[in-house]
Order: structure tokens, then C-alpha cells, then sequence
């Protein structure tokens, strides 16, 4: 009679805990396979999403302007380094910067595009 009585206690905590199991949200239905697999291609580097440009500014001092690269170079001082920067400008920024002498301190803000830096505006500081 013990023997059934402790088959029975096992039987109802079975049920018990097998109930609770059932009582549990259903699973989402697993998506079907693919039929096949299909190779991995990169995405050509054109669809890449293009970084947005950092504008960074500076204060240095005018070293030399080339009229026909379209460029000029400003030195300046990082990490307590003098060092220079070849900028790109545009024509308008090249008339702009007729009347500015080797020497004179300039406020630069620029960009970095495509590995090159492009000023978007210089001042006389």
C-alpha cells in the first residue's frame, strides 16, 4: 500500500509539473528553410553608407598659397609641434586670400574629404 501511495504522489507531481510546461506562451513557428543557400556577396563599396565629414578648425599662420593646385598651407601647432597643413580651396577663397601675406595669423575651418583637407572658410585672426 506504500508503494502505491508514493506511485500515485509521483504521478500527480508528473502531472503537476508537465501541466505547468503546457500553460507557457506558444512558440513562434520557426521561418521555413531556405531552398538554397545562397552565397555571400559583398556589398560594392559604392552602396557603402559614406562617412559624414568632420569639420575641425585651426589658428595658424599663413606660409604659402599655390594659385594653380588651388591650394594653401598653414602652419600650425599640434601637440606642441609646429607642423604645416595643405588645404584645398576654391576659386573665390583664392581671390579672398590675395591680400593675405606669409605671416599673418589665419582662423581655418576645413574638412576632410576623400583623404584631402578642403577648407570651407578662412579669416584673418
Amino acid at each position: 500500500m506504500k508503494t502505491l501511495m508514493t506511485f500515485v504522489a509521483a504521478l500527480a507531481a508528473v502531472a503537476i509539473f508537465a501541466g505547468a510546461s503546457f500553460a507557457q506562451a506558444p512558440a513562434t513557428p520557426a521561418a521555413p528553410a531556405p531552398s538554397a543557400p545562397k552565397a555571400a556577396t559583398p556589398a560594392p563599396a559604392a552602396q557603402a553608407p559614406a562617412k559624414a565629414p568632420v569639420v575641425q578648425n585651426i589658428t595658424g599662420e599663413f606660409v604659402a598659397m599655390d594659385k594653380a593646385a588651388k591650394t594653401v598651407t598653414v602652419k600650425h601647432v599640434v601637440d606642441n609641434k609646429p607642423t604645416q597643413i595643405t588645404l584645398g580651396v576654391d576659386d573665390t577663397m583664392l581671390t579672398a586670400l590675395a591680400q593675405i601675406k606669409p605671416g599673418d595669423k589665419l582662423k581655418v575651418t576645413y574638412e576632410e574629404l576623400s583623404g584631402k583637407f578642403v577648407a570651407k572658410a578662412i579669416v584673418k585672426a
